[in-house]
């Protein structure tokens, strides 16, 4: 993890990382940052190795004619380890921003064309993204909060 940031007083802040794949690939340039937000994300979550993350969705994916980073995927991968999916949170009936996302437990958000993961009030992602709204997300089994 290299880059940490905190805004202002948001309660969670931003560590800048790239979820193990900088064990295995190159992320020096941005042309190395590929559409990998979902492994990131699951690889954040879960704890698993970037690179077992990968090899598992992909597996997954081809045995139901998908892609890796698909949402029939992705769930599948998180139901068999007991995480719950949550509808979207919302205070005061609108979405909640990341950056006003409890501080306390892990979460593995979707967002619009994203995937992303809070850890303790840490928000962990190649990008910022605390200022846009998460959609539905995921909690892990009781046994790992």
């Amino acid at each position: 993890m290299a880059k940490q940031s905190h805004a202002g007083n948001d309660a969670v802040t931003f560590t800048k990382s790239f979820g193990g794949r900088e064990k295995y690939y190159s992320v020096k340039y941005k042309k190395d940052w590929i559409g990998d937000c979902v492994i990131r994300a699951l690889a954040h979550g879960t704890g698993e190795d970037y690179i077992v993350v990968y090899k598992e969705l992909f597996e997954s994916a081809m045995k139901i004619g998908d892609m890796p980073n698909s949402k029939v995927v992705y769930d599948a991968y998180l139901l068999r380890r007991g995480w719950t999916k949550n509808p979207t949170m919302k205070k005061g009936g609108k979405r909640v921003r990341l950056k006003d996302w409890p501080t306390h437990g892990t979460y593995i958000i979707k967002m619009n064309h994203h995937i992303t993961c809070i850890k303790d009030g840490v928000h962990l992602d190649i990008g910022d993204w605390r200022s846009r709204c998460g959609n539905t997300y995921w909690t892990p089994p009781l046994s790992e909060k």
